[in-house]
């Protein structure tokens, strides 16, 4: 993906939603077991679906703090940092086959993808909206990056 060098734009976003985080879980499945296991565990997670969980509840957490961020509030939360919210994601999902997994992870990548496109304009001028949805859609990917298909 992108480090943050430009101000992205809705359709931006909207495009690395569609494409990118929607390719994910294809790509991650295209692995070989070995080659999803030893990414899953560089990524510090055991299972792949234990990666799906992770990332689509950052994109459900970001429904539900978007309201808050809008109004330049801080969202309350229920738990204590990003470590306490992944354990709790991978806990949630921990007795779910991957296809299970994968397929509400499409659900939160559509639910995203819905509230980007209705989001004012505004929101995009908002420091606090911008900086989650760049870290959600951007920089998200950067820290979890699928590993390249090796020629055969």
């Amino acid at each position: 993906m992108s480090k943050q060098t430009k101000h992205w734009t809705r359709t931006e976003f909207i495009e690395s939603i569609d494409t990118t985080w929607k390719a994910y879980p294809v790509r991650l499945a295209q692995l070989s077991e070995d080659e999803q296991a030893r990414f899953t565990q560089q990524q510090g997670y055991a299972r792949p679906q234990d990666l799906l969980a992770h990332l689509g509840a950052w994109m459900e957490e970001t429904r539900r703090v978007m309201p808050y961020l809008q109004r330049d509030e801080r969202p309350p939360r229920d738990y204590i940092g990003d470590d306490d919210f992944n354990t709790r994601a991978v806990q949630r999902f921990a007795e779910r086959p991957y296809a299970e997994v994968e397929t509400w992870y499409e659900q939160q990548r559509v639910a995203l993808k819905q509230l980007v496109s209705q989001l004012p304009d505004a929101a995009f001028e908002s420091k606090r909206v911008y900086r989650w949805l760049f870290g959600t859609i951007v920089k998200h990917y950067d820290e979890h990056p699928l590993p390249k298909r090796e020629s055969k």
